[in-house]
């Protein structure tokens, strides 16, 4: 492993006087993992996270106290933005194993000793999606799904779902000794996601237009192999971007009610935003309508959400959880971000302990990865109305 030395920037956000630290500096595009894959471990003070510095693409650890940066990986080559992203890497909170895809294989390093492990080939004729680690640590889970480009309409995740792909959500053990299918159907499967807690438990979703899919969120009991829905939407309702609380119980939610599209070319769902969390098996199922637009949200539990804004949206903002639903967010820090590919999405997430927020921006002109530091009282950040460019 290469040890480099801290590339940290600490500032205060002019607009709201968060204090934020940009994580990484290098002329190069760098970015912590997905959203719902956790970054974190050695009791969350390091997190893992991808670059592609010196013109080939890695992984790395950061140590979040002193900003130190350590090389976990040594590949050749940089195959950005294709098979060889590291975005859909997982990172175990307990036993610093980190799932990855390089190439064609599933592997897994082990952050201590440096040892890489291969698990499995992705078979041919097949994609790859998110991976997840189970709450025990002894099994990663994925989907494999099968390529349909040469019969889909076109190049998008609706077009995709439309071609029923053959789709197979795997386990394969955490040293590589063997792997199995759980479970499989002609539907395209994808963000495969290990309850935090509970290792007999996974969701997976229909991937595609949240509005013209048949059913989004899905439930899988690995021990029964029972498959069943997760929160039915009303007509005209639709959500997405699901994932687990840290209870391993619960799993949050946003999207619109009396959802609409403009036209054929609308790329947005309109309608009345809503946040929501459900039990695994569909009980308890709560939402609350809430104002101001967000792409990706989220939380450790309902008292405090995340939202990153989405395309129209420039700032990282704040829901907190009242007597009669969200308040009026909060504005945390400007995170200026262009969106422009899936790696520069800016994918908040907040820190194990609720006190920060991680995330990821473009706006240096490279892929970066920043903190921000939320007050003790999110009350004292400036409403998102009341600036002028949210």
């Amino acid at each position: 492993m290469i040890n480099l030395k801290s590339e940290k920037f600490e500032y205060t956000d002019r607009h709201t006087g968060a204090k934020v630290v940009r994580l990484t500096s290098n002329f190069s595009n760098s970015n912590h993992l997905y959203f719902t894959n956790n970054s974190f471990y050695d009791g969350g003070k390091r997190i893992v996270f991808s670059s592609e510095r010196n013109n080939s693409q890695n992984l790395y650890s950061l140590d979040l106290e002193n900003g130190g940066i350590e090389q976990l990986t040594n590949f050749g080559g940089c195959d950005y933005p294709g098979r060889n992203s590291f975005l859909l890497s997982f990172v175990d909170y307990s036993t610093a194993k980190c799932a990855f895809y390089h190439n064609d294989i599933l592997k897994c390093l082990d952050i201590k000793t440096g040892e890489i492990t291969e698990l499995c080939h992705i078979p041919e004729g097949y994609g790859r999606h998110i991976i997840s680690i189970g709450a025990d640590g002894k099994h990663v889970y994925t989907s494999f799904y099968q390529d349909v480009s040469s019969i889909r309409r076109g190049n998008t995740l609706q077009d995709t779902f439309d071609a029923h792909p053959h789709s197979m959500v795997m386990q394969i053990s955490i040293d590589g000794s063997k792997s199995k299918v759980i479970f499989e159907e002609d539907n395209f499967i994808a963000h495969v996601n290990a309850s935090p807690t509970d290792p007999d438990k996974l969701t997976f979703c229909h991937e595609g237009y949240w509005d013209m899919i048949d059913h989004r969120l899905w439930g899988l009991n690995i021990r029964s192999g029972d498959v069943h829905k997760i929160h039915i939407c009303k007509p005209k309702e639709a959500i997405g971007h699901e994932y687990w609380y840290a209870d391993g119980k619960r799993i949050g939610y946003h999207g619109v009610l009396n959802s609409y599209r403009t036209g054929p070319g609308d790329e947005n769902l309109h309608g009345d935003r809503q946040l929501g969390a459900v039990n695994f098996d569909g009980t308890n199922d709560k939402s609350f309508e809430f104002p101001f637009h967000t792409g990706h949200i989220f939380s450790n539990d309902e008292t405090l959400i995340v939202g990153d804004g989405d395309r129209i949206g420039r700032f990282i903002r704040l829901w907190k959880l009242e007597e009669d639903g969200y308040g009026a967010p909060r504005a945390l820090c400007l995170h200026n971000c262009s969106f422009k590919m899936q790696t520069s999405h800016v994918h908040p997430r907040l820190t194990p302990d609720g006190k920060a927020v991680l995330y990821t921006s473009d706006e240096s002109g490279y892929n970066q990865v920043y903190l921000v530091r939320i007050p003790d009282n999110a009350y004292d950040l400036p409403l998102l109305s009341e600036l002028s460019e949210y």
